[in-house]
């Protein structure tokens, strides 16, 4: 499934703080002190940041009433990933806010996949996206692929970066950690990890297995990886290789 279906998810139509002013921002960032240049990204409220954000700021995403897009160009920004993979499109707003990062890096590129017509829920067309991405002047930074997003991985080598908005529950973390993390050197980003996203209506109503008990096994078996959860809604799980996990997987 693709992150199209955001039915009975909060209304929320006030502002809200950015999500680095969020206390479990500052825990990020203090677990993690080679993300400190992320700050140089950030503004001290949602604002225009970089060439291009204004027409990406137009696209639709759960992702934007708590600047979550901008905290994807800075992670972007501040890591230098080279090979980067999204999973989960809908209208590319997170996409393009990585690939806008690419682009002013001067090195990199993304590949996002997703089902577009072929979800049977609500989805965005390919060719809808594929024109953002042009509209966006970011075309040679993006490759754009339809594929059955649970089986991305069979045609992926190593990557540096992995940014996962499936409908994301409880099993979807785990396949991804499954089949990702021996490949991903970088970063992992999750959609999901709050409790209060467990306990959007989606999930009750069809009884999808929460993520925050997953989070506490994945922390188990996977050392190598530093798991932390942003928790603005819809918040954002940040896993991190530690330094002593091993180089770079080829891109």
């Amino acid at each position: 499934m693709v992150t199209e279906s955001r039915a009975g998810w909060p209304d929320r139509t006030a502002a809200a703080p950015p999500v680095w002013l969020d206390p479990s921002f500052s825990d990020l960032l203090h677990r993690h002190p080679v993300l400190g240049a992320i700050r140089t990204y950030l503004p001290p409220s949602p604002a225009s940041v970089f060439p291009g954000q204004a027409v990406i700021d137009t696209l639709p995403s759960s992702y934007a009433d708590r600047g979550y897009g901008l905290l994807f160009y800075a992670l972007v920004r501040a890591l230098l990933p080279k090979s980067c993979v999204e999973i989960g499109l809908f209208r590319g707003y997170s996409l393009l806010m990585a690939a806008a990062a690419l682009r002013d890096n001067g090195v990199g590129a993304i590949a996002g996949y997703d089902l577009f017509e072929d979800y049977p829920y609500r989805h965005a067309q390919r060719a809808q996206v594929a024109q953002q991405i042009v509209d966006s002047g970011l075309a040679a930074w993006v490759t754009l692929r339809q594929a059955d997003v649970h089986a991305v991985h069979e045609h992926c080598g190593g990557v540096d970066y992995l940014h996962v908005d499936v409908s994301n529950t409880g099993e979807t973390y785990r396949a991804v950690f499954e089949h990702w993390a021996p490949k991903v050197s970088q970063v992992i980003l999750l959609e999901g990890g709050s409790r209060e996203r467990d306990n959007v209506d989606w999930m009750l109503q069809y009884g999808k297995p929460a993520i925050g008990p997953v989070l506490a096994d994945l922390r188990r078996d996977y050392p190598e990886w530093s798991i932390s959860v942003l928790e603005p809604f819809p918040s954002l799980t940040v896993a991190l290789k530690t330094p002593a996990a091993g180089g770079r997987a080829s891109s």
